[in-house]
């Protein structure tokens, strides 16, 4: 499993009252701002000259249309938000990565089917949704 363990220390917060409707592109202006804000965020970290990024880049997107007003959704350009990148020790691409407002919950680097990604996105919404 791809998960990690539920921070005992996290604290209840109000779900956000509005929810992004597509992927968000992030940079290092607003990512803190969107991962801390949303009590389930699946952010993709990718590049443009990656070609499993741009497989990976549409099945992001139709998953996104089905958890509206459940999970946020982000995309980061690791090359051009070098600094974020490695302060996730993002050291494979595409990564993508499950934050329970601003902690991190899980993850996989690599390519993966619609499906397995939704399973992850489930099994976290059990917990923290």
């Amino acid at each position: 499993m791809r998960l990690f363990k539920k921070n005992k220390q996290e604290k209840d917060r109000e779900k956000p009252e509005s929810w992004p409707d597509h992927v968000v592109t992030l940079d290092q202006d607003n990512f803190k701002d969107f991962i801390e804000k949303y009590p389930l965020s699946v952010v993709d970290f990718w590049a443009d000259w990656c070609k499993p990024c741009k497989k990976l880049s549409p099945r992001i997107r139709k998953i996104s249309r089905d958890y509206v007003g459940k999970v946020a959704f982000g995309k980061i350009n690791t090359v051009q938000n070098r600094d974020l990148a490695m302060e996730y020790k993002i050291t494979s691409i595409p990564h993508v990565m499950f934050f329970h407002y601003g902690n991190k919950v899980g993850g996989f680097t690599g390519l993966s089917t619609v499906g397995e990604i939704k399973k992850d996105i489930d099994e976290l919404l059990k917990k923290y949704g």
